[in-house]
C-alpha cells in the first residue's frame, strides 16, 4: 500500500514539474537583456550627441558579450548602467533605475508637506524678509496661482530668500514665471539658449511669461540658497540670477546637472520588475557659451554652519543697505 501511494505521489510530482518547466517566467537575465534592448533604442533615438550615442552603444554591446551583465539582478544592472552613462558622458541626468511593481516589504510612503507649486514653506522672517522654501519646479495653472498667492503674500519685504537646497529640479518653466515678478531688466529671457535633440539650430530656452498684474520686488534684494542637491531646473534659477547680477547665491556649489532630458517607464506583463531610465536630450548655455554641466553653480557666499538659515538672515542684516 506505501508503495502504490509512494508511486502515486512521485508520479503527480513528475507531472508537476513538467508543468511548471512549460510555464514561460522572465528570469532577471530576461529583465536585463530587455533594459539594455530598450535603453540602446531610445540611447539611438533621444541622446542629443548622436556620436556619442553610437558610441555608447557600441561600448554597451561590448560589455553584453563580455558577460558583464550576467548574474546581475535588474537593480544592479541599472546601477552599472547608470553608473557607466555618467562616467562616460559626465553628465549626471543619465539615470536608470530598477524597483519591484509589488514589493513584499512596502513602507507606507507619508506625502510631503509641499503646495501645489511645490513650495513647503513661506513666510516672513525677522527684520521683514520674506522666505520661500522651493523644494519642487512645477509649472501648471495651479501651480502659478500659487506662487502668485506666495508673493502676494510677502509684498512689502525688504527682500526675499528663495531656499533651494533640497530642489531637484523639474520644469523650468515655474522659474520663469516667477523671474517676471523678480527682474526688471527683462535681458535675462534671453540669456540661455536650447538645442535639443534633431534641433539644427539653437533656439531660445526660457519661457516668456509678461503677467500684466501682480506683485513686483524689482528694487528688492534676491538671496538664494542652493547646495549640492539643488539639481536642474532649480540649478537654472540660481544660475540666471547669478549671470544677471540680480541675486546672491549662498551655500554650496550646485549638483551640476544642465542638460533636461525625457524620461520613460516600462515593463512586460511577465515580470514584478519596473524599468525607469531619464535620457538627456537637450544642451542648455548662456549666449556667450557657459554652461552649468558638470560644473554646477558656485556660490558667492560659502556656508560652513549647520544652520545655513540663520547665517542667511545674519549675512542679509550684515549687508543690508
Amino acid at each position: 500500500m506505501f508503495k502504490k501511494y509512494f508511486l502515486l505521489i512521485l508520479s503527480l510530482s513528475f507531472l508537476t514539474i513538467l508543468s511548471c518547466s512549460h510555464q514561460p517566467k522572465l528570469t532577471s537575465k530576461n529583465d536585463v537583456d530587455m533594459l539594455l534592448t530598450i535603453l540602446k533604442a531610445n540611447l539611438s533615438q533621444q541622446y542629443f550627441d548622436k556620436a556619442k550615442a553610437v558610441d555608447l552603444v557600441n561600448k554597451l554591446t561590448k560589455m553584453e558579450s563580455q558577460k558583464k551583465f550576467d548574474h546581475l539582478t535588474p537593480t544592479q544592472a541599472a546601477r552599472m548602467i547608470t553608473s557607466f552613462l555618467q562616467a562616460e558622458t559626465h553628465d549626471k541626468h543619465f539615470n536608470v533605475t530598477a524597483y519591484p511593481a509589488n514589493p513584499e516589504n512596502a513602507e507606507e510612503v507619508k506625502p510631503l508637506k509641499q503646495s501645489v507649486a511645490g513650495i513647503s514653506d513661506y513666510r516672513i522672517l525677522k527684520n521683514n524678509i520674506g522666505y520661500i522654501k522651493w523644494d519642487l519646479c512645477i509649472a501648471n495653472e495651479n501651480a502659478f496661482r500659487e506662487i502668485r498667492k506666495v508673493l502676494n503674500t510677502l509684498t512689502g519685504c525688504r527682500g526675499l530668500i528663495f531656499d533651494l537646497t533640497e530642489n531637484p529640479g523639474g520644469d523650468g518653466a515655474s522659474s520663469a514665471f516667477f523671474n517676471q515678478f523678480l527682474y526688471g531688466d527683462k535681458g535675462y529671457q534671453t540669456l540661455l539658449k536650447k538645442k535639443c535633440t534633431g534641433d539644427k539650430e539653437w533656439h531660445q530656452s526660457e519661457v516668456i511669461f509678461n503677467y500684466k498684474d501682480g506683485p513686483t520686488f524689482f528694487d528688492k534684494p534676491i538671496y538664494i540658497i542652493a547646495s549640492k542637491n539643488t539639481f536642474s531646473a532649480a540649478e537654472y534659477f540660481a544660475f540666471t540670477a547669478k549671470e544677471m547680477k540680480r541675486a546672491i547665491i549662498l551655500g554650496d556649489t550646485t549638483a551640476g546637472a544642465g542638460n533636461p532630458g525625457t524620461s520613460q517607464g516600462f515593463r512586460t506583463p511577465e515580470t514584478d520588475t519596473i524599468f525607469w531610465m531619464f535620457i538627456p536630450n537637450c544642451q542648455i548655455e548662456t549666449k556667450d557659451g557657459h554652461s552649468i554641466e558638470g560644473i554646477g553653480v558656485a556660490p558667492d557666499v560659502l556656508l560652513k554652519s549647520d544652520q545655513w538659515l540663520q547665517e542667511t538672515l545674519v549675512y542679509v542684516a550684515k549687508h543690508a543697505k
